[in-house]
C-alpha cells in the first residue's frame, strides 16, 4: 500500500492464461485471452476476496487473441467481443456468440454519452470503410441504417459521440466526420497527434487527445480546445485509458497514472509489480489485468489518503485532496478546510519546517495551549492549562528535536541547539499573532467569555482542553512571551511589549522579577526593567529605577527617555507626594519636560500646594522662578482659572524677570529689546497678557507696586486705560511729548477724550507761550511753543468731525487771539470751523429729511389701515369656501382683509390667509 495514494492495487484472482481484455458490468467481470477463449466471473463486493473463487464460465470464441470485449448495456448487457478480426455479439449469461458483420473489423466504438443514438456502434473495417449498426431491441440484431464511409487509412484509435466520429492516424492527424453531413466528408483536426495518439470521450461535448510528448488537451464537440488545463502523462506507450468517478485513470505497461477529471491535477502515480495488459470498471470497482492475476485498483477513502499526506509531510497534496473531494462551498467545508490547515500546521512541526507551519497554524483559531504545553518552562502551573489530562506536557519540544535530529542528523547537537532556537521564535510569533487576535477590538471578546478553540489531532500531546476564559488564556501567552524574550534576548520586543500591552499575567510577578533581576542582558538595559515595574503596577519602583538612570547618565538621549517617561508615569499615576518625590529631578535636568506635569488635575494638587512645592524645593533661583512662571502661564492661559490673584501673580512674574535684566530705573531709550532675546520674549508675553481681555488680573495693584516709574511707559498708559484713569495716561503723554500717541489713545475709548485732550493742549499752550514770552530768545521754549502750535492746528483740521469730539466745547475754550485765516500755517481754526459748519448742516438736513420720509411713511400706514377697515365683502348663497370649495351657508365663516373667505373650520389660522398664506397680523405691525 502506497500513503497518501488515491487507488491502491490489491491480487483477488489468480490467473493461468494470458489475459488480453478485459470489461464488468455490476455483479459481473469478463475476461478474454490469447486463445480466443471469453469467462465470466461472478463478483461479490462485500467479501475480501471480490471474484468469486469457483470455476469461471468461458466459452470458445476463436483461435486467436481477444482483442477487445464491450458490455453493450443497451441490449441487456450482452457483450461486444472483437477477436480475430471478427465482431461477435455475445449472450452475456451463455456467452454464446453471433458473428454481427461479415467484414473484417479492426476497430470499433459504442456511442459514447448520447441518449439519442445510444443504440448505435461504429465499426471500422480492413477496407477502410466505417460503417454506423444500430441495434434494433425487437429483433436482437444490428442492423446498417445509414450510407458507410470511408477513410483515408486505417485508424489506431476512435472516439464515438452523437453524430460526430472521431478518429486519429498513426503518424498522420486527427480527424472528425459529421454523420448528419450527406457527403460524410473527414475534416482534419489542427492538433499533432504525437507518438502514442488516444482519443477517450470523457462527456457527451469534451473530448481527450494525446498529443505531442503525451500532453492530453480537452477539445468540444466543435474542435475548439476547451478553457481547461492540459495533462503531463508519462513519456510511454498508453495501454488504454478509462474514467472512474472524477478520475481520469491511464494505464501504461508497468505504471496507472491518475488525474482529477476536474481540474487536471495528477493525483498520484502507482507503480505496477507486474506488466498490465487491460483495465475495465463497474460504477464502484476497477480492475485491471497482469500477466498472472486479476487485481482489485481499491479506493483510498479520501480521509485515510489526507493522514497519509500529513504523515509524510506532503500538506499542498493533503489540501489538493480535500479540495478534490469538496468542490462545493459552505459553513461545514470552511470548517473542515480550517481543521485541516491546523494539522497541516502541525505536521509540518513534525518535520521541523517551523516556518511554513507558521503560515498554515495562523489561519485557524488554534489553541496556544497545544503549543505551550510543549515548553514546560513557559508555563506557570499546570492547573493554569485547564487540561482534560494530568500530564498534558509528555513530550516536550527538547524530547521531540532531540528524536528528530538522532533519527535524521545522526544525533548532530549543534543541529538540535539550532532547531530548539528556531521552535522558540516559532512559538514567540503563534503566540503573538493569537494575542492580537484576542485583544482585537474587531474580536471584542469579553474577557470573562469561555474559549473554545480548535486543537489538532496532529500534536504531539494530543491534549484535551477545557473551555477557558479569554483572560485566563491571555494570561499563560503574557507569562510565556515575556519568558521566552527574556530567553531569546529579544530585548527590543520586551521594551515593546511591556509599553504598549495591558498584562495579564499580574499575578506570576514575584517569578518574572526575579528572573528580571538575575538577567544579565537586563542589567545593561535598566529601562526594561522600569517597564517591567510599571506594567505590573509597581510604580513607585519603575519611578526610582527611571531616576537611577537618569541621575547616573550622562547620555543627553538616555536621559532625555527617563525624565519623559518618569512624567508620562507620573501623568498616568497622579499622586501628590508621589509627584512631590519624583519630579524633582526631572525639573533639574529637563525643566521642558517636566512641566508637563503642570497639567495635572488642581484635584489632584492644588494651585497654592504646586506654588509652595516650587518656592521650597531645593533648587537655584532661577530656576524656581522660571518654573513658578511656567506654572502660572498654564494655570492661567491654558486652564483658564478664574482667580485674580494667579492672573496678578503672572504679570508680577513677567515684570519681575524683565527688571532682573533691565533693571526699572533705566530710561526707555537705553534698552533694546531686540538684543536679548530672552528679554524680548517675555516682554512679547507680557504684552500679549496685558491686552488679553479675557485676563483678569489686578491693574492697580500692577501699576502701583511695579511698573509706575518704570521704563515700561507702554504698560503704563495701557494700565491707566483698563483702570479708566484717562487724565493721568495723557498728562504723562503730554508731559513726554507723545501727542500722536496721546490722539490715538483717546479715539481708542470712549468718554470724549478728544475734547478732554483739546483742553489739555490749550493749557499746555498757554503755559508754553507764557515760557516763550519771558525767553523769546531761548531756542528750546521758541521749538516746544511752535510744536504745540502745530500740534493743535493739526489736531482741529484732523478731528474736527470726530465722535469723540464735542465741537461746541471746543469752540468755547478757543482764546480769542487766535488768528481765522483760511491759508498758511495757522489755517487750522478755520479748517475746524468750516467742517464743523458743514457737517452740522448735513446732519440737520439728513435729519429733516428724514422726519418728512417718517412722516410720509406714518400717512401711508394710516391710508392703508384705512383702507383696509373699508373693505367690504357679500354673502350669497353662491359664495364658496377658499379652502373646501364648497357653499358658506350657514356655518361660522372668517373674512380675511383681502376679502377671502373660509370656513372656520377649514382655516389653520385667524390671521394668516389660506389663499396666498399672507400673515396680516405681520403685515399691519410692520
Amino acid at each position: 500500500m502506497k500513503f497518501g495514494s488515491v487507488f491502491n492495487p490489491r491480487g483477488v484472482l489468480e490467473i493461468n492464461y494470458k489475459i488480453s481484455s478485459i470489461d464488468a458490468n455490476q455483479n459481473v467481470l469478463y475476461t478474454g485471452d490469447e486463445k480466443g477463449i471469453l469467462y465470466r466471473y461472478q463478483l461479490q463486493p462485500d467479501q475480501a476476496m471480490i471474484i468469486q473463487a469457483s470455476q469461471p464460465l468461458s466459452k470458445q470464441l476463436t483461435k486467436s487473441r481477444i482483442d477487445q470485449i464491450k458490455v453493450f448495456p443497451q441490449a441487456n448487457a450482452n457483450l461486444l467481443v472483437l477477436s480475430d478480426q471478427t465482431l461477435f455479439f455475445v449472450e452475456e449469461k451463455t456467452l454464446k456468440g453471433e458473428q454481427i458483420s461479415k467484414e473484417k473489423v479492426s476497430l470499433f466504438a459504442l456511442n459514447e454519452f448520447s441518449k439519442i443514438n445510444q443504440f448505435e456502434i461504429v465499426i471500422v473495417t480492413k477496407k477502410k470503410e466505417g460503417f454506423i449498426l444500430n441495434y434494433t431491441q425487437k429483433s436482437g440484431k444490428f442492423e446498417c441504417m445509414r450510407e458507410k464511409f470511408l477513410l483515408p487509412d486505417i485508424p489506431v484509435t476512435i472516439a464515438f459521440i452523437g453524430n460526430l466520429f472521431y478518429f486519429g492516424i498513426q503518424k498522420k492527424n486527427y480527424s472528425l466526420i459529421n454523420l448528419e453531413d450527406k457527403q460524410l466528408q473527414v475534416a482534419n483536426l489542427v492538433i499533432d497527434i504525437g507518438n502514442n495518439p488516444y482519443l477517450k470521450a470523457t462527456d457527451n461535448d469534451e473530448l481527450l487527445l494525446i498529443t505531442t510528448n503525451n500532453i492530453g488537451i480537452f477539445i468540444g464537440k466543435d474542435g475548439q480546445m476547451k478553457q481547461k488545463s492540459t495533462i503531463q502523462l508519462q513519456n510511454k506507450s498508453i495501454q488504454i485509458i478509462t474514467i472512474f468517478k472524477q478520475y481520469l485513470i491511464v494505464l501504461f505497461d508497468n505504471l496507472i497514472q491518475v488525474f482529477n477529471l476536474l481540474d487536471s491535477k495528477p493525483m498520484s502515480d502507482i507503480q505496477l509489480t507486474s506488466s498490465a495488459k487491460c483495465i475495465t470498471q463497474t460504477s464502484n470497482h476497477i480492475f485491471y489485468g497482469s500477466s498472472s492475476e486479476i487485481i482489485y485498483l481499491y479506493q483510498t477513502p479520501p480521509e485515510q489518503q489526507i493522514q497519509d499526506l500529513l504523515k509524510l509531510g506532503k500538506v499542498e497534496d493533503a489540501l489538493q485532496v480535500f479540495q478534490q473531494y469538496n468542490q462545493n462551498s459552505d459553513a461545514s467545508k470552511n470548517q473542515q478546510l480550517e481543521q485541516l490547515k491546523l494539522d497541516c500546521g502541525w505536521a509540518l512541526v513534525r518535520f521541523m519546517q517551523f516556518q511554513s507551519s507558521l503560515n498554515y497554524i495562523q489561519q485557524t483559531n488554534f489553541d496556544p495551549r497545544d503549543f505551550i504545553c510543549l515548553f514546560p518552562d513557559y508555563y506557570y502551573a499546570v492547573e493554569k492549562l485547564e487540561s482534560v489530562n494530568q500530564n498534558p506536557s509528555q513530550n516536550t519540544i527538547s524530547l521531540i528535536i532531540n528524536k528528530f535530529v538522532q533519527d535524521n542528523y545522526k544525533g548532530d547537537p549543534k543541529k538540535g541547539q539550532e532547531l530548539k532556537l528556531q521552535a522558540r521564535d516559532f512559538l514567540i510569533e503563534i503566540l503573538e499573532k493569537k494575542r492580537s487576535i484576542l485583544t482585537s477590538a474587531q474580536y471584542a471578546y469579553s474577557m470573562k467569555d469561555k474559549l473554545t478553540l480548535l486543537t489538532s489531532t496532529q500534536n504531539y500531546n494530543q491534549n484535551q482542553w477545557h473551555a477557558i476564559p479569554c483572560e485566563q488564556l491571555l494570561e499563560l501567552i503574557d507569562f510565556a512571551l515575556i519568558k521566552a524574550y527574556l530567553e531569546a534576548q529579544q530585548l527590543q520586543k520586551l521594551k515593546s511589549f511591556l509599553s504598549c500591552n495591558q498584562i495579564y499575567c499580574l499575578s506570576m510577578y514575584a517569578e518574572l522579577q526575579a528572573i528580571f533581576q538575575n538577567n544579565k542582558a537586563i542589567e545593561q538595559q535598566q529601562g526594561i526593567l522600569a517597564r517591567f515595574y510599571e506594567s505590573f503596577n509597581k510604580i513607585d519602583l519603575s519611578l526610582e529605577v527611571w531616576r537611577t538612570i537618569g541621575g547616573d547618565s550622562l547620555n543627553q538621549q538616555v536621559q532625555q527617555e527617563a525624565c519623559e517617561e518618569t512624567t508620562r508615569i507620573l501623568k498616568q499615576n497622579p499622586d501628590k507626594n508621589r509627584i512631590f518625590k519624583f519630579i524633582l529631578w526631572v525639573f533639574k535636568k529637563q525643566m521642558k519636560t517636566g512641566i508637563q506635569i503642570f497639567y495635572v488635575s488642581e484635584s489632584i494638587i492644588s494651585p497654592d500646594q504646586m506654588i509652595k512645592f516650587l518656592e521650597d524645593s531645593e533648587m537655584e533661583q532661577d530656576l524656581k522662578k522660571k518654573l513658578k512662571e511656567k506654572y502660572l502661564e498654564v494655570l492661567v492661559l491654558e486652564k483658564q482659572t478664574e482667580e485674580e490673584r494667579f492672573h496678578t501673580q503672572l504679570a508680577y512674574s513677567y515684570i519681575d524677570s524683565l527688571f532682573n535684566i533691565y533693571p526699572k530705573e533705566m530710561q526707555p531709550t537705553q534698552i533694546d529689546m531686540k538684543k536679548n532675546q530672552i528679554a524680548s520674549e517675555i516682554y512679547q508675553s507680557l504684552k500679549k497678557f496685558l491686552k488679553n481681555p479675557n485676563a483678569k488680573y489686578n491693574s492697580s495693584s500692577i501699576l502701583e507696586k511695579k511698573v509706575k516709574d518704570s521704563w515700561m511707559i507702554q504698560e503704563v498708559i495701557l494700565l491707566y486705560g483698563r483702570e479708566k484713569r484717562h487724565e493721568e495716561a495723557l498728562s504723562q503723554l503730554l508731559n513726554l511729548g507723545f501727542y500722536e500717541w496721546a490722539e490715538k489713545y483717546c479715539c481708542e475709548y470712549s468718554d470724549n477724550l478728544l475734547t478732554k485732550l483739546f483742553k489739555k493742549y490749550k493749557e499746555l499752550y498757554i503755559f508754553l507761550k507764557g515760557k516763550y514770552n519771558e525767553r523769546p530768545t531761548d531756542q528750546q521754549a521758541s521749538y516746544t511753543f511752535n510744536q504745540i502750535k502745530i500740534t493743535i492746528n493739526n489736531f482741529l483740521k484732523k478731528y474736527a468731525t470726530h465722535s469723540q469730539l464735542n465741537a461746541l466745547e471746543v469752540l468755547e475754550m478757543i482764546p480769542e487771539d487766535w488768528i481765522l485765516a483760511d491759508q498758511g500755517e495757522d489755517d487750522g481754526l478755520f479748517q475746524f470751523l468750516n467742517s464743523v459748519i458743514s457737517h452740522t448742516l448735513h446732519q440737520k438736513r439728513s435729519t429733516k429729511a428724514a422726519y418728512h420720509l417718517s412722516d410720509m411713511d406714518l400717512l401711508n400706514v394710516e391710508c392703508l389701515n384705512a383702507s383696509t377697515k373699508q373693505a367690504n365683502v357679500r354673502i350669497t348663497s353662491e359664495k364658496k369656501c377658499a379652502v373646501c370649495s364648497r357653499s358658506i351657508g350657514e356655518k361660522v365663516f372668517v373674512v380675511y382683509p383681502n376679502a377671502v373667505i373660509a370656513h372656520h373650520t377649514c382655516i389653520r389660522s385667524n390671521t394668516v390667509c389660506p389663499l396666498t398664506d399672507k400673515d396680516f397680523e405681520k403685515y399691519f405691525k410692520m
